[in-house]
């Protein structure tokens, strides 16, 4: 008999031996090209330490063969990946990870997908901001702090608008730091006619919200340590931004009448102040308008001693009793008043437009501010809101706006009357968009939210009024039904809380 064929001998690289199948993970149904999920797959490797420098790589015929692909396919993943400097070939050799890599520590392989490079925890220290607890996104019906009803918002005339202006090239490109032009000249005179606050176009910066107003104010205006004045109840958001900023918040009472304008004195008189920031209008959380008698004695004390006046004037546009009082900053003859106000309660969240109107010299001290967190607001939505506010149409949103909503905060009245007069105590407001509400000691306002959540019912911002027992019930942004639907969640779980 012949001898027996010898049997051949395989020799495997370690690059054959790697476990390439597992770690270049395809979706065959992505719309990223193939080529590019495999240098996707490779990148992530070599980043993980998993492929070091100088490992040798498999074939692309091989590769190709195990990951049931044309071999066209990987030389090119095999070409961009050493286009980028993460290969590199070597004549008659082969191709290598490059050795111009630093040395990655290894990383054990996980099922995450190849293409996820950032990692689920960080690497370097940072500062953490609490915030306050927003609607679950369970929720299918939200009683918010204060919000508009954006159904009513006129989204179609303001984006015909948009288009419009849209159309000229001018209008996006790099624009005013300060904000549009036009739009300020249109706030001043609107200004004048509504709040008696008479400004000129320099004097006005066009911000993201009020927020970015009350953020840029206090940046410029603080620095370490120095005393801003607040309501023992206050604006969470606000006082987060002056602890971020640096100041001292120093709280003082506030009742019927709003900030004691008493405990504001004293605490000038023991100590230098540097801000007080104020909701006067309709105050926040409780609602209440600051009265004529302690505006004019605020603004004494602020030419007095010197501090600076942040007046958000976050709601103005929403009063049922009577006319409105005019603002701080329209009595404001010493140029103490920050004035900031906002489309965003009067139009919608999502309308990302407000102002702040200040002295000259503030405003362009606070511009370049502006400029480094935000190059610029939107140029078009801002022409857009100049030309809508021109032609008549905010003022007819607003008196529209006002009835519906004061049909509103009537029913929520009487409801709080009716069915709850025992637990909640209130005054119903004379403006804005919320009904402060104080619960009797028997009711937990916490656990209240807990147990309407889990009904799917949210109650936003509790968290932030738990020492005062308050919740601030938000009326505008619901229908009579959805309020009645909402407030006997609220009632059943008043019923569940004392059962217990």
């Amino acid at each position: 008999m012949p001898d027996p064929l010898p049997t051949p001998v395989i020799t495997l690289s370690m690059g054959q031996l790697y476990p390439w199948k597992s770690s270049i993970s395809l979706n065959r149904q992505s719309n990223r090209a193939m080529y590019l999920q495999i240098v996707d797959a490779l990148i992530h490797e070599i980043v993980s330490g998993r492929l070091a420098p100088e490992y040798k790589m498999p074939g692309s015929r091989y590769l190709a063969s195990l990951l049931e692909l044309n071999r066209k396919t990987v030389s090119i993943a095999y070409d961009e990946l050493t286009a980028q400097g993460w290969l590199k070939t070597i004549p008659a050799k082969g191709t290598f990870v490059s050795d111009s890599l630093p040395q990655m520590r290894p990383v054990a392989p996980t099922d995450a997908p190849t293409s996820t490079y950032l990692p689920e925890t960080s690497h370097f220290k940072f500062a953490t901001l609490v915030s306050s607890f927003r609607s679950s996104p369970k929720a299918q019906l939200r009683i918010t702090d204060g919000s508009p009803d954006v159904r009513l918002a006129p989204t179609e005339e303001i984006y015909r608008w948009c288009r419009q202006v849209a159309k000229s090239a001018t209008s996006l490109r790099y624009q005013d730091e300060q904000g549009d032009p036009y739009l300020r000249d249109t706030l001043a005179q609107y200004l004048r006619e509504t709040r008696g606050l008479v400004c000129q176009t320099e004097q006005i910066l066009i911000t993201r919200g009020s927020q970015m107003g009350i953020f840029l104010a206090f940046q410029s205006l603080l620095r370490a340590g120095d005393t801003v004045i607040v309501g023992e109840v206050s604006y969470p958001e606000a006082n987060r931004v002056i602890t971020l900023c640096g100041g001292n918040r120093q709280e003082v009472p506030v009742d019927e009448q709003g900030l004691s304008t008493d405990a504001i004195k004293a605490i000038c008189q023991r100590q230098p102040v540097r801000a007080l920031y104020i909701t006067s209008h309709h105050y926040y959380p409780t609602t209440v308008t600051l009265s004529i008698d302690r505006r004019m004695k605020l603004l004494a004390l602020a030419q007095k001693y010197g501090f600076a006046i942040v007046e958000d004037d976050y709601d103005y546009d929403f009063h049922y009793a009577s006319s409105p009082l005019l603002p701080l900053a329209s009595l404001d003859t010493h140029g103490c008043v920050i004035y900031l106000g906002s489309f965003t309660k009067c139009i919608a969240p999502a309308i990302r437009v407000g102002y702040l109107a200040a002295p000259t010299d503030f405003i362009r001290a606070i511009t370049p501010y502006r400029r480094l967190i935000d190059r610029q607001g939107d140029p078009v939505m801002e022409r857009a809101l100049a030309k809508w506010i021109e032609a008549g149409d905010l003022q007819r949103h607003v008196k529209k706006s006002l009835r519906i909503y004061r049909e509103r905060r009537n029913f929520l009245s009487q409801y709080l009357r009716e069915h709850l007069g025992c637990t909640f105590s209130f005054q119903e407001p004379e403006g804005g968009m919320a009904t402060w509400v104080r619960c009797t000691p028997s009711v937990d306002p916490l656990k209240l939210a807990q147990y309407t959540a889990s009904q799917k019912v949210s109650l936003e911002g509790v968290e932030d009024w738990q020492h005062y027992r308050g919740i601030r019930l938000g009326f505008a942004s619901l229908t009579s039904d959805e309020l009645a639907r909402g407030m006997d969640v609220v009632v059943d779980g008043i019923q569940h809380i004392q059962k217990k």
